[in-house]
């Protein structure tokens, strides 16, 4: 069947609105999420305010878990805008969008307008993407270089231009200078997979030991790992190479890595609200694989999640390393997909889940053990009020009636449903999200700003209240007179304070008196 004509004219401002709604719109209103947005953001605001960027701390120790571009980037945001969550999150916005025209010039230099629409729109109305492209994190940035420098590899195997190896050499080491190895390892690995199996082995010679690329690679890197190299040794070393034993901060709060079986989960909840896209283009896989590219594309895919238990993702933002070469296969696969009602069956039943939620509670706070966790879920019910079902109702309605609508093109369908689909979340889910798990860590910031009070943190440490505080904290067991930030069902019935703040299980408190100095016999470590 010959697919009907493609107007970009008519396309394009549905795809440059779903960039503003899914990367802009909304950027500063939600509080930093911790621990990642915190985190990165803290070092950000101690390198403003001790003006040393080359060193980077987190709460005044040593943090080089992450190289600095991403932080300098952050820096030039906060001269221009302040420092709040808005110009926090600019970077990462401003790198989504590059990332998404990436995409689309790519794809639609290397087949046509149509198939470059469907894999820009495919990545912008992603959940996953959507979440990392509003994010003050490195992963948005990060990802921008490495689908550069992948796509730079392929342009140089389909056109053997050796400005495009300058360019890969360039892209990684910018992307080695956001996050580190892995920046170089899965363009490694995917080019000699690629290469190889097309027997091109001069050209990948060529590829890997071009002078000119090699120059420009060090120049980019050299530097700044030398200096840190030479500022904290054998530390720097261990962070960098993952070794134990040489730990040079004493920072552990993101968590313990994702389990293996949990990637192809988060991929599908990741791709809504376009999964099935997904399932129809590998059910295809065979048919789409003798083109090139696409075999270039899910090479690209099968390492990077083959590689991502040495990452040791801890975050499931790590997850986007898999996606750009997805996107360019569903988008190859969007011919092959004629039923439209079998598209929105899982973003349908995704919002029916969330508008179950309220309905849950009682189940769902029955099986919670921790007393905090449980204050935390039941305080957030205000937020799940009578606008919150009304408005993923009527969503549910409208995607439930738009596969039926005749006169509607199927690739306009997408677009409203990829448009309805991050307007929900970005004006509903997540500032239910931010307002239940952050605003207390926010608002308790703001006040000891306002107040200036000297805080002490006791058995947490979310790096967003230094944040907003704007000052370092200690961490540590409180003693009489102190100003403490901690959860209210560590407050023990014998010590005496006073209560400055309170929200959801989270306190501020200026201690009274502690009998015995013994209630407090964990060191202030945190749980």
């Amino acid at each position: 069947m010959k697919p009907s004509p493609f107007s970009i004219s008519t396309h394009l401002p549905v795809l440059l609105l779903l960039i503003f709604l899914s990367f802009f719109a909304h950027l500063g209103s939600i509080p930093l999420f911790d621990a990642d947005e915190g985190a990165y953001s803290e070092v950000t605001r101690e390198m403003l305010e001790n003006q040393d960027f080359t060193s980077v701390l987190l709460n005044g120790v040593p943090f080089p878990h992450k190289p600095p571009l991403f932080y300098w980037a952050q820096a030039a945001s906060i001269k221009i805008l302040g420092l709040n969550e808005y110009a926090l999150r600019l970077p990462s916005a401003i790198a989504a969008l590059l990332w998404a025209a990436a995409i689309f010039l790519f794809t639609r230099r290397c087949y046509d307008t149509r198939t470059a629409w469907h894999a820009a729109l495919f990545m912008c109305a992603s959940l996953l993407v959507t979440l990392v492209g509003r994010s003050a994190t490195p992963e948005a940035l990060f990802n921008l270089f490495l689908t550069l420098s992948l796509l730079n590899i392929y342009r140089f195997y389909h056109t053997g231009n050796k400005r495009h190896i300058y360019s890969s050499f360039m892209f990684t080491a910018l992307g080695v200078l956001t996050k580190g190895g892995i920046a170089l390892l899965l363009p490694v690995a995917v080019s000699f997979t690629f290469f190889g199996i097309r027997k091109r082995w001069k050209d990948l010679l060529v590829l890997f030991c071009n002078p000119v690329g090699l120059v420009v690679f060090g120049l980019i890197v050299i530097p700044w790992y030398l200096g840190e190299f030479m500022l904290h040794g054998e530390a720097f070393l261990s962070d960098l190479l993952m070794l134990p034993g040489l730990e040079s901060t004493k920072y552990n709060f993101i968590g313990v890595s994702l389990p293996y079986y949990s990637y192809p989960v988060l991929i599908f909840i990741g791709l809504l609200p376009f999964s099935a896209m997904f399932i129809k283009a590998f059910f295809h896989i065979g048919k789409l694989m003798s083109d090139d590219l696409v075999k270039f594309m899910f090479i690209w895919f099968l390492l990077a999640f083959l590689l991502l238990p040495l990452v040791q993702p801890k975050s499931i933002f790590s997850i986007a390393y898999c996606f750009p070469p997805l996107f360019v296969i569903m988008a190859r696969a969007a011919n092959f997909f004629r039923h439209s009602i079998n598209l929105f069956i899982w973003p349908l039943l995704f919002i029916a889940l969330l508008l179950l939620l309220p309905y849950l509670e009682p189940y769902i706070t029955g099986s919670i053990e921790n007393e905090f966790v449980r204050t935390t879920v039941t305080g957030g019910l205000v937020y799940f009020d009578s606008y919150y079902k009304m408005t993923l109702s009527a969503v549910m309605l409208l995607l439930a009636i738009l596969p039926f609508i005749k006169p509607v093109r199927q690739s306009a369908k997408y677009g409203v449903m990829g448009l309805l689909f991050v307007s929900l979340l970005n004006f509903l889910v997540i500032p239910i999200m931010g307002n239940i798990l952050q605003q207390p860590i926010k608002a308790a910031g703001l006040m000891a700003k306002k107040d200036k009070l000297a805080v002490i943190k006791w058995r947490i440490d979310p790096p967003s209240f230094n944040v907003y505080a704007e000052k370092l904290t200690e961490v540590r067991a409180p003693k009489a007179g102190d100003t403490v930030l901690t959860k209210s069902t560590y407050l023990e019935d014998n010590i005496k304070y006073e209560t400055l703040f309170e929200k959801q299980g989270v306190v501020l408190v200026t201690i009274l008196e502690i009998p015995g100095h013994k209630s407090t016999g964990d060191h202030g470590n945190v749980e």
